[in-house]
């Protein structure tokens, strides 16, 4: 194709505005959520420091889309109904096969031994057919999984991962780091990081989450909560439609929900730290099972997780302050 023919059959940008009139006679479609907050085609991010146990609550909540089950024994529980069995895709990319088929079998273990805690009600060879069927699971300790080299250009690996990602309803990617091989606190480098994910999640219409680092400043400060707790480029998480974090419970948290101090590492915090399209959400409380599985808390009155303070004089503020960012954007 020449120059010119190029131009000719080019579209060129701002010449197809919306129609306006058609937009308010007719009902708007209804949001597709495929998590709380997390639409069919959009980017989302899952922060968190390191061994904190993101890997784990992506695969179950992996197992969970791909079994029509709740999610860490009713994580975002009376947000949206339930919803029939769909295709995931989670790509670890510093897991062995090894490491997954425990964890695998560590999930299994706490969903059928604890079924009425986990809203189990298939039984295990439904529930291993459906996972077999739907879960499309990837190790990646021997892979390259860039998707982007160091120049910043798109990868055979890039075509790869959406031949593979076809048809499903949500893709996992963990971490980020391995994704890429650009800067990461190169704002251009990760702006076009999130541009690549989100054409992935047009073309399939699935959503696209990545697993990243939060900062060691975040950690210490116990900020874990905040949406600038990322790693990196702030074009990250300005880039997303969706962020959730997962933290550890500081040392003031665990003696205001009277915590001893060794069983403070048993229980962590979950905040949705930015959302476009979900009201504000309080601070959910996961509790770690044999294994490592997480699972909610529900206090005693029905709220979610441990009362903490909410005094906003605090200098690390309380996740349960919180206010979604991406509704100011």
């Amino acid at each position: 194709m020449t120059e010119r023919s190029k131009t000719a059959s080019r579209v060129p940008a701002f010449s197809a505005p919306l129609d306006i009139r058609t937009l308010l006679t007719s009902a708007p479609p209804p949001l597709d959520h495929v998590l709380p907050g997390l639409l069919s085609g959009t980017v989302g991010m899952l922060a968190g420091p390191g061994g904190v146990g993101k890997t784990m609550l992506e695969l179950q909540l992996a197992v969970a889309l791909a079994t029509g089950t709740s999610a860490c024994a009713g994580l975002f529980s009376g947000l949206m109904p339930a919803a029939a069995p769909a295709r995931v895709v989670l790509v670890t990319a510093e897991e062995s096969a090894v490491v997954l088929q425990h964890r695998l079998h560590a999930i299994a273990c706490a969903l059928f031994v604890q079924r009425e805690r986990f809203g189990i009600t298939h039984d295990f060879a439904e529930f291993v057919t459906q996972l077999g069927s739907n879960l499309h699971l990837f190790a990646g300790a021997s892979h390259r999984y860039a998707l982007l080299d160091r120049n910043m250009k798109r990868t055979t690996e890039l075509q790869d991962l959406a031949n593979a990602s076809e048809g499903a309803r949500l893709v996992l990617i963990d971490p980020l780091r391995q994704f890429h091989e650009g800067d990461e606190n190169d704002s251009a480098a990760m702006n076009l990081v999130v541009q690549t994910l989100r054409r992935l999640a047009e073309r399939t219409g699935a959503a696209v989450v990545f697993a990243h680092h939060a900062t060691k400043a975040s950690t210490f400060a116990g900020q874990g909560d905040a949406a600038g707790a990322a790693r990196g480029s702030s074009a990250l998480t300005d880039g997303v439609r969706w962020q959730l974090n997962l933290s550890r419970m500081s040392r003031e948290q665990a003696q205001q929900a009277s915590l001893a101090e060794d069983a403070r590492g048993q229980f962590l915090l979950l905040d949705v730290a930015k959302s476009n399209y979900l009201p504000p959400q309080p601070t959910q409380t996961l509790q770690r099972l044999a294994g490592g599985v997480l699972a909610r808390v529900a206090a005693a009155d029905g709220r979610e997780g441990f009362q903490l303070s909410a005094d906003k004089s605090r200098r690390a503020p309380s996740p349960r302050q919180l206010k979604l960012q991406g509704s100011r954007r």
